[in-house]
């Protein structure tokens, strides 16, 4: 009989420790993670609304349910929040849409730089102070920005409550637009994490599919510090065109304040390459080429986007520009290889395919489930 109940509390203790086990691996683990990422996609395409993208394509969404769906912000941002059934909580932000005022790419079109830190006054009611980066010199797509700004008092409301409800893991989700929104969201939410505005010991994971570049290389920087370890993922087609956007244009202004531009002359003579007669004259045409180029596409911008921010968003009042446009990838990036499966599907034919065939969600689902 001894013998018997020894072995009762054996097997006891036995499955008290494996239900501890299995409470473990419930949670977020950093990387990415292909099992995890084909579960996520049916939920982001049905951020989407069906008429956004001519119908639902991947297969319907299983052990998650949608509990939240946020207003529509006058550029036409919107995310939803979804539970899993292990208590996860997804932060789904839509990309574009083709809207009639054409608001929604008015967010992507309005692309100038501005500061990683500051406020901005939104409208007559309201202003939205933000830190996304610390390190100095860090700047941010302004149009992400006024996007992040219009959805950030719903996001945050969203965190806490599902916090209060006992959700300790988050996973921020974004696709086109909505990942460069989800770099800013992810940047904001951690910096509020890091100065006590929300609570430190929730987990935060991040997948943005399809993105595009949101910041210059010290906004990269600052943000593969705050999510190392394999806590953010850019997960990208190859063939997309949208992750290679913003259009980088470099200039001397974008390199640290010591570097051979302090005195270009003199590095190359230190280097035994003797300047030409002409190399002053060369020297400024090259200096000057891309700072020429900001400027007029800056000027481009304000012609035909800036109203359009305005007619949206009465009282908004423009921050301070960041004479830059050295958009840089963050994140760590998983690139999608198509294998012939793929091109059968989408045969990148230049005659044949429409812009988006390598952009929308669809595509992303088959690479993820085949690679």
């Amino acid at each position: 009989m001894k013998h018997f109940s020894l072995l009762i509390a054996v097997a006891a203790l036995l499955f008290l420790f494996s239900g501890c086990g299995d409470n473990k691996t419930t949670e977020l683990k950093p990387g990415y993670d292909k099992a995890e990422m084909t579960m996520l996609l049916p939920v982001m395409e049905r951020t989407y609304d069906t008429s956004d993208i001519g119908g639902f394509k991947t297969p319907e969404p299983t052990k998650v349910k949608r509990v939240f769906r946020s207003k529509v912000s006058p550029l036409m941002n919107r995310f939803d929040v979804w539970i899993t059934d292990d208590k996860k909580a997804i932060l789904s932000i839509r990309g574009s849409i083709i809207d009639t005022a054409a608001l929604s790419f008015t967010a992507a079109f309005y692309v100038p730089m501005v500061p990683a830190i500051g406020k901005i006054k939104m409208s007559d009611s309201k202003t939205f102070e933000y830190k996304v980066a610390e390190l100095p010199g860090a700047g941010v797509h302004l149009g992400m920005l006024l996007a992040l700004g219009h959805i950030s008092d719903e996001l945050i409301d969203q965190i806490k409550k599902q916090y209060a409800d006992g959700i300790r893991d988050f996973i921020i989700l974004g696709h086109s637009q909505g990942s460069g929104i989800g770099f800013l969201a992810t940047s904001y939410i951690r910096y509020l994490q890091k100065d006590g505005k929300l609570p430190a010991d929730f987990r935060l994971k991040t997948y943005n599919i399809a993105a595009p570049k949101t910041g210059n290389v010290q906004y990269a920087y600052d943000y593969e510090k705050i999510t190392m370890g394999g806590w953010a993922m850019s997960v990208n087609n190859v063939l997309d065109w949208v992750p290679n956007i913003g259009v980088t244009l470099q200039s001397a202004q974008d390199f640290p304040k010591i570097s051979p531009f302090i005195n270009l002359k003199g590095f190359f003579t230190d280097l035994n390459y003797k300047p030409g007669a002409k190399f002053d004259d060369a020297a400024q045409k090259f200096l000057s080429v891309v700072p020429n180029a900001g400027e007029e596409l800056a000027k481009v911008v304000h012609e035909y986007v800036y109203s359009k921010v305005l007619k949206a968003m009465p009282g908004y009042v423009e921050p301070e520009l960041l004479k830059t446009t050295d958009f840089e990838r963050a994140g760590l990036n998983i690139p999608m290889i198509p294998n012939a499966d793929y091109y059968k599907l989408f045969p990148n034919d230049v005659k044949k395919s429409q812009v988006w065939e390598n952009h929308s969600v669809y595509p992303y689902y088959i690479l993820v489930t085949t690679n």
